[in-house]
């Protein structure tokens, strides 16, 4: 009988384990979920377009029709981290047009299913036209996000260690942009 017991025990914590799992991996998943959502839904952080700024002493395009759209950029900032990113010709790496970060960070590029094409890791500071180099290259007519990340120690990229940055009420420091 104490043989049936252990084994209904050992049952009893494989269960538990399994059921503890499936709640932890669900949650996981929900979170990062959520954080696929646009950027513009930002709550708590500001959004700033620039009409102001030309495309023509940037070297995001050369045709005429292109440079008229990647003349805008959008700046998020959250808690003093921001990233600004324009709309630019889709390729291989992106250019942030600028970048603060408090603390050594990451600037992650998402495409909209949620999948990162790339990161940059940056000390703290701020720092201007900085390149992102993906792994897979940005297509265009797609949209992308650019979201900022906190490093955890290592300084190696990793979704599931690294932190998203977010604000108080749940807004992510990151921005939009299309890929020309």
């Amino acid at each position: 009988m104490s043989i049936d017991m252990n084994n209904k025990s050992s049952q009893m914590v494989a269960i538990v384990v399994v059921i503890a799992s499936v709640a932890v991996a669900w949650n996981l998943g929900h979170k990062q979920g959520l954080n696929t959502t646009l950027v513009n839904e930002l709550s708590d952080g500001i959004l700033i377009e620039d009409s102001n700024s030309t495309a023509s002493d940037e070297v995001y395009a050369t045709d005429e029709s292109v440079k008229e759209e990647a003349s805008s950029i959008v700046t998020t900032s959250v808690n003093g981290e921001s990233v600004s990113v324009r709309d630019q010709l889709a390729g291989s790496e992106v250019q942030v047009a600028s970048l603060a970060l408090t603390e050594m960070g990451w600037v992650g590029v998402r495409d909209n299913d949620g999948r990162v094409l790339g990161a940059g890791r940056f000390e703290a500071g701020s720092y201007k036209n900085v390149n992102v180099f993906l792994l897979r290259a940005t297509v265009a007519g797609e949209s992308y996000q650019a979201l900022l990340y906190v490093d955890d120690g290592d300084k190696e990229f990793d979704l599931h260690k690294d932190i998203l940055i977010s604000g108080p009420n749940g807004g992510v420091a990151g921005t939009n942009f299309k890929a020309l």
